[in-house]
């Protein structure tokens, strides 16, 4: 992981703490205060070269897959394939733009599904998956892919945890902590499976697709 991913990971819980400093009523302003930080550290990595507009393209073609079928699948909590597209995103374009592709698509999703305190968090839980998604080989054996799919899905339900009984339990005890994780397992879970099935079916496929994209345009290289 180089200084910039860290910067990342550094500057986002620094956002999520002024948050719950300050005020959870300017959720917006901190996320598009998230977003604008998240912006300036990606776009700082195309220093001393030009920058290739399809990179842009390609983000955005992911970012869009992403949201729409986080839309399409509304009617079923939990069974989400948001995960499944940035785990796949992630790997062939690397943990920056990992990072940048999660805050976009928790930011925009939610112009649909609302927009609230919780927005900051998803934010910075995608953001997490698809930094360390990028951080994995494009040559990543199936099981591993298939494990950390499922585990996804957990990380982005225990970070939501925190938020909630940061936000919402009092007196936060162990039985309190203990109670919210569970009522939130079987979404946890569900999400968690439908992205673990979806990267043993299709994922070998969509890397090969994605990284032809990225090998044809010559994108994400140093």
């Amino acid at each position: 992981m180089n200084r910039k991913s860290i910067s990342l990971l550094v500057l986002s819980v620094a956002v999520l703490v002024l948050m719950m400093i300050f005020s959870s009523q300017n959720y917006l302003l901190f996320s598009f205060g998230f977003l604008i930080l998240t912006l300036g550290i990606y776009f700082f990595k195309f220093e001393g070269r030009q920058h290739n507009s399809r990179e842009v393209v390609f983000i955005a073609i992911i970012c869009a897959l992403a949201v729409v079928g986080r839309i399409i699948f509304a009617a079923l909590p939990a069974v989400k394939p948001e995960l499944f597209i940035l785990i796949m995103g992630a790997i062939v374009s690397g943990p920056e733009t990992g990072f940048l592709m999660g805050t976009i698509i928790a930011l925009t999703s939610n112009m649909y599904f609302g927009q609230g305190v919780w927005t900051p968090w998803q934010m910075f839980a995608l953001g997490v998956i698809g930094l360390v998604s990028g951080l994995l080989n494009q040559g990543v054996p199936r099981w591993v892919l298939v494990v950390w799919g499922f585990a996804s899905g957990f990380i982005m339900g225990w970070i939501m945890d925190i938020y909630y009984i940061i936000g919402y339990v009092d007196p936060i005890t162990f039985k309190s902590v203990l109670t919210s994780i569970l009522a939130s397992f079987y979404f946890d879970f569900v999400h968690a499976l439908f992205t673990g099935v979806l990267l043993l079916i299709v994922g070998k496929r969509w890397i090969k697709l994605f990284n032809g994209y990225k090998r044809k345009y010559d994108l994400f290289e140093n």
